[in-house]
């Protein structure tokens, strides 16, 4: 069973269009959601971050909303520029005692043997 999902795998967007990147989680624990971009080359950095208390969160040109009874986030990037192409992960954590913690952040490039952990992204390109 896949902890996190993400929608769509790959975008193209006009300059200056919003884009929309869509994550939803099975776990219910998760009380902490980051989202991170990688450029090609280099790692991954993180860019905004939303607790499960909260419904949005809003940095900029940048905007996470969140449906807690549905299991669903979307990361909204107003104002598309070429500097936004990249690829785009989503993450869910869990606050829990230690060594019992989980994290699943869908950076994995290669199979993994743990179930829970899937390599799901999305990838941005904004054509002038």
């Amino acid at each position: 069973q896949e902890q996190v999902k993400q929608s769509p795998q790959s975008l193209t967007v006009k300059e200056g269009e919003i884009s929309i990147l869509n994550c939803s989680y099975e776990n219910s624990l998760f009380d902490y959601f980051p989202w991170y971009r990688q450029y090609p080359g280099k790692g991954p950095a993180l860019l905004i971050a939303i607790r499960s208390v909260m419904n949005e969160m809003e940095d900029g040109r940048l905007t996470v909303f969140h449906n807690k009874s549905a299991k669903q986030l979307s990361l909204h990037i107003a104002t598309s520029q070429p500097g936004d192409s990249a690829t785009y992960f989503c993450a869910g954590s869990a606050q829990c005692s230690p060594d019992t913690c989980s994290l699943y952040p869908n950076l994995q490039p290669r199979p993994q043997t743990h179930p829970a952990v899937q390599m799901k992204y999305t990838h941005i390109h904004v054509c002038a």
